[in-house]
């Protein structure tokens, strides 16, 4: 029963202090299968690394963040990877190092912005743990974001606007993907 306790403190916290937006199913349904890892989606700026951090601590759980094993495993900086080779070729190594650290449980893995952009992924994280979808408006995703370099699909002449139509994109996509 503290897995459950600990949840919804969590859940609480966040929501409350955070203004972060949980689908409203129910929270319980996560204890009552094997949780294997819990996967967190969502746009840049949702919040999936600092929200990650905390929760692999409460849970004792190991912090894994996709962005940050790319670009160890490259050697370079993101907008290294999309200038260099490509937003095709950063997608399929992004790929790649999910299926590495989804071989593992017990795991909170803070994934990229647009890894819903491939079934495979959905399907390797739902068959392997739970996807919880953090969700902001676009506006506290931007006060989040703006003074970032390390976004390459902002590098446009109207960032906002891009971010924008990148969160209309992709959010059938999140939704479809997560568990809660």
């Amino acid at each position: 029963m503290g897995f459950v306790w600990i949840l919804y403190l969590v859940i609480w916290l966040l929501r409350t202090f955070l203004r972060f937006k949980f689908r409203t199913r129910e929270y319980k349904e996560i204890y009552i299968q094997p949780l294997g890892n819990i996967y967190l989606i969502g746009m840049m700026g949702s919040g999936k690394t600092v929200t990650g951090e905390a929760l692999a601590g409460l849970l004792d759980y190991v912090f894994v963040d996709l962005d940050a094993e790319i670009q160890k495993k490259e050697g370079r900086s993101i907008p290294e990877i999309f200038s260099g080779s490509g937003e095709s070729y950063f997608r399929d190594v992004e790929s790649s190092v999910l299926e590495h650290f989804s071989k593992e449980a017990k795991q909170v893995i803070a994934t990229g912005g647009g890894i819903v952009l491939r079934e495979e992924n959905v399907r390797r994280m739902k068959k392997t743990g739970k996807v919880v979808l953090l969700k902001a408006s676009a506006e506290s995703l931007w006060r989040r974001v703006q003074y970032s370099k390390d976004r390459p699909l902002l590098n446009k002449p109207d960032p906002f606007g891009t971010l924008q139509q990148i969160l209309n994109d992709r959010a059938s996509s999140y939704e479809n993907a997560c568990n809660f």
